[in-house]
Formats: structure tokens, C-alpha cells, sequence
């Protein structure tokens, strides 16, 4: 029996969660070679469908070829130090990118290289100090006015540590001081992949909605790689949600069900969406299989 593989999860993962599903199609017959689990209910079929499309369409796609070989991060690149920020004036000024830079800011090489633990590479484009800088600014005052400016008193090339999907990776980025802080911010030197198959500036189509089904996160996989935890989204007015798996010789495809409880007219719920963990089992284990979210067709991580 081959290792399970141990994968990592995005830090983004479990709000993504939240969101209910969007899921299409009608029903279909169980293809050979495939094990469905869900819930009894008469729109059953209908993750099954939408499960086995996504599966099918994996092998090959770019999707696959940027997980696999690509660099995506699955964690945030930029940190700031402990305790951060003094006050909300500087947290504005800081998500604005109002930076008053003190020192020369160097360009660095043209490539930099993202260095995989186990033994792989990727040369990628590489960001300027001052491109790294503002990697993260939402070119605008996220408050109604920013009176503050940060400055920056220092710079310096350094690397970081960064989970990937390719597992862990040594990382080059710039390291900067910041007047009146204690610690370093770190930023990438190096954009993260786009792994959609998008042109910069287009977002994904969102699927068609199907009430019943959500989306799940993949929290974790048990020793022997049979049995997989999910965090899924419930709260007042749905019923207690039930993990949904599908699976192929390459790909398990997971989510969940979203159904409403039934409730008395007037009954006001508070706004008290929160995540539970559910499980499903496997009729064989994961085995380095690539594990897809329902709702979005993109690749889970299991945390840790």
C-alpha cells in the first residue's frame, strides 16, 4: 500500500466553506470503477453529476498542471510582526499602500526561484522590493480618509517558509522596517501562479446554484487514509448537514448537504452561520488522489 500523502490547506479554505453550493445537472447512472456516498434525497443525483464532471474534467486541465507543478501557495506570503497595527490610522495606511520609503529600494534579479522540499524548482518572474511592497495595497483608502503614511527605514532580500500545494517550499522575498514597529513585514518576491486558466483581472463563472448542496472544506484525513473530516456551513433555520463524497480511481470529489429545517412563520435566526465537521469514508484510501470541492471545482488541502 503506497503512503498517504499529506496535504495542506489554504488559509482562506474554511470561509470559503461558508458559501453554499452551486451544483447542475440531472441524474446519471453511477459510471464503472466509481463509489458515490450521500444522503437519501430525491435531488440526490444531482451532486453525483455535478461530482462526476468535475472528475472527469481534472486529468489534463490546466487546474492540474498548476497544482501539480506549479507554485500555489496555500497559505498567506506576506507577514506582519506581532501585534500589529498601533492604531486603525496605521492598519488604513498600510492596506492603502501609503508608504514613505527612506532607502533605496532595489529591483532584485529579473527570475527568482521557488525552492520545493522535496528537491524540485520553479523560476518564476520576479517582484522589485517596491512591487513586493505593494503586492497586497488595494490602491485606495479602505477608510473615508488615510492621514497617515507609513516609512519604511530599511530593506533587505530574505526567504520564507510557505506551504504550497507541492508541499513545503523555501521562498525569496524582501523583509522591511517600518518606523515605530518592532519586527520585520515580509512579502513574496514572487507572484503566485494563476492556476484558473483566467486572463489577469477575470473572474471564475460562478456555478449554477441547486439548493440542497454546499460546498466543504477538507480539514483532515485519518491515519489509514479511508476516512476524510470536512467543515461545512449550518446555523438557524437548516438542518444538521450531511458529508457528501465521490469517487474515481484519480479524484475525490466532497461536499455537503444545505437543507432548510423547518420552523414556525416568524421565526427570526440570528446571523449565526458557523462551521461543523462532518465525515465520509472512502472505499479505498485517498492515496495521493486529488480531492476537489463540489461547489468550486478547486482543489482541498487537508490542514497540517
Amino acid at each position: 500500500m503506497r503512503p498517504v500523502r499529506a496535504l495542506a490547506v489554504p488559509v482562506l479554505a474554511l470561509a470559503g466553506a461558508l458559501l453554499t453550493a452551486a451544483l447542475s445537472g440531472c441524474a446519471s447512472a453511477t459510471p464503472p470503477g466509481v463509489s458515490v456516498q450521500q444522503s437519501p434525497s430525491p435531488s440526490g443525483p444531482s451532486f453525483q453529476t455535478r461530482a462526476s464532471e468535475l472528475a472527469s474534467g481534472w486529468l489534463g486541465s490546466p487546474l492540474q498542471q498548476a497544482w501539480e507543478a506549479g507554485y500555489v501557495p496555500l497559505e498567506e506570503t506576506t507577514h506582519e510582526p506581532a501585534g500589529v497595527f498601533h492604531s486603525g490610522a496605521d492598519k488604513a495606511a498600510y492596506e492603502a499602500g501609503q508608504f514613505r520609503v527612506t532607502v533605496p529600494l532595489p529591483y532584485g534579479p529579473a527570475t527568482q526561484t521557488v525552492r520545493f522540499d522535496h528537491g524540485a524548482t520553479r523560476t518564476l518572474p520576479a517582484l522589485g522590493a517596491d512591487q513586493a511592497l505593494h503586492t497586497g495595497s488595494l490602491g485606495h483608502c479602505p477608510t473615508a480618509s488615510c492621514p497617515t503614511w507609513l516609512t519604511v527605514t530599511a530593506v533587505r532580500a530574505t526567504s520564507e517558509r510557505v506551504r504550497t500545494s507541492r508541499g513545503e517550499a523555501t521562498v525569496p522575498a524582501w523583509a522591511f522596517r517600518i518606523q515605530g514597529y518592532q519586527g520585520e513585514f515580509v512579502y513574496a518576491a514572487v507572484k503566485p501562479e494563476a492556476y484558473l486558466g483566467l486572463a489577469p483581472g477575470q473572474e471564475p463563472t460562478p456555478p449554477a446554484v441547486l439548493p440542497g448542496y454546499q460546498g466543504a472544506s477538507l480539514i483532515s484525513v485519518s491515519g489509514d487514509g479511508r476516512t476524510l473530516t470536512l467543515g461545512a456551513a449550518t446555523g438557524c433555520g437548516k438542518l444538521p448537514p450531511s458529508g457528501l463524497v465521490y469517487e474515481t480511481k484519480d479524484v475525490v470529489v466532497i461536499g455537503a448537504t444545505d437543507k432548510p429545517a423547518p420552523t414556525t412563520p416568524g421565526t427570526v435566526c440570528a446571523a449565526d452561520e458557523h462551521l461543523v465537521r462532518l465525515q465520509v469514508h472512502l472505499g479505498d484510501v485517498l492515496d495521493g488522489r486529488t480531492v476537489l470541492d463540489v461547489a468550486t471545482g478547486h482543489p482541498e488541502a487537508a490542514l497540517g
